[in-house]
């Protein structure tokens, strides 16, 4: 009897809740409607965004100067969005000989890159159960 009342005091106290599942929104603005797709990722680690492994992404293409990527049933966490616009094609954020971007980017929060990107904690957003949203402006 006490084995079996110990088992049940496990399952029911000694197993965490799955996390809720939640919906993220990025309306990116600045976009230059009908000059190439925009490229919308989700990374959940610092680590993944350093070495560009995302989450989830998007492609979109743009009838006007502002679309929005939704991401649904996404475990409750942190999760940093990046974004930029692929003017000619080739699916790669393009950058200079000094390793500047020549295409419009952005980040959530609307963080600011200088001489790189922006830490992951001034892009992250908290994601719960509640739908979370972020506006990101692209660069000229």
């Amino acid at each position: 009897m006490k084995t079996v009342s110990l088992m049940v005091a496990l399952v029911l106290f000694g197993t965490a809740a799955p996390a809720s599942a939640g919906e993220l929104r990025a309306t990116v603005r600045n976009v230059k409607p009908e000059q190439g797709r925009v490229m919308v990722g989700v990374f959940d680690t610092a680590d993944g965004f350093r070495k560009d492994r995302r989450l989830v992404g998007q492609m979109l293409v743009p009838a006007a100067a502002e679309v929005t990527a939704v991401f649904t049933d996404l475990p409750a966490g942190r999760y940093v969005v990046a974004v930029y616009q692929d003017l000619n094609g080739n699916e790669s954020l393009d950058r200079s000989i000094l390793g500047m971007p020549t295409e419009p980017y952005g980040f959530s929060r609307d963080a600011v890159a200088r001489f790189g990107p922006p830490a992951f904690e001034e892009m992250a957003l908290e994601l719960g159960a509640a739908p979370v949203a972020t506006v990101i402006t692209l660069t000229p």
